[in-house]
């Protein structure tokens, strides 16, 4: 893959993010409720055989597309303080200094992440799109295999990546929250 649009860096930023703020480790409850849940809820409606509607495509791509512009200038304004901050003398070790910095870190994967994360539901809401409404049927000699596309694969992939991209955007949200409220 072209190092132009190797994402990995960002995303693997982002899971480091996922930590517990207190000690430093690595919060199985972060990657639960990041993961777990939306895997968790995308296989329920699945079970229950709830799929995406074409209205609702519709209206995640433009979810997708309007969170992808929001974010991009959260991500100026991130970099712009993190610019401000590294002006301000080391005289000054202020503790909420270092905090701040750290917490502009976390929040540059986190934007970068989920920007990336709503491209990706823009995608695979178009390929919902192309696929069949009907189940697909593979035979391979006495055996046939019927297969729903947008009920068992695409709508649940939809779906992870939905509830994982609001969630997201709520950690950026406290996050932008406790940046701004932290005096120096």
């Amino acid at each position: 893959m072209s190092s132009k649009i190797n994402v990995w860096s960002i995303i693997s930023g982002h899971i480091m993010t996922l930590k517990d703020s207190s000690n430093g480790k690595v919060s199985l409850f972060d990657y639960v409720t990041f993961y777990g849940v939306p895997i968790a809820i995308a296989v329920l409606f699945s079970v229950f055989g709830i799929k995406v509607t074409e209205d609702a495509n519709s209206l995640l791509v433009n979810f997708g597309a309007i969170f992808t512009a929001l974010l991009l200038s959260v991500l100026v304004l991130v970099y712009d303080q993190g610019e401000k901050l590294s002006c301000l003398k080391d005289e000054s070790k202020n503790h909420n200094i270092e905090l701040k910095k750290n917490l502009l870190e976390q929040l540059y994967f986190n934007i970068c992440y989920a920007i990336v994360v709503a491209v990706v539901l823009v995608f695979l809401c178009l390929v919902y799109t192309f696929l069949p409404d009907q189940a697909c049927s593979i035979s391979l000699a006495k055996i046939s295999l019927s297969l729903d596309l947008k009920l068992y694969i695409a709508s649940p992939l939809i779906l992870i990546v939905v509830l994982n991209l609001l969630l997201t955007i709520l950690m950026v949200v406290k996050r932008m929250h406790t940046l701004l409220t932290i005096k120096i």
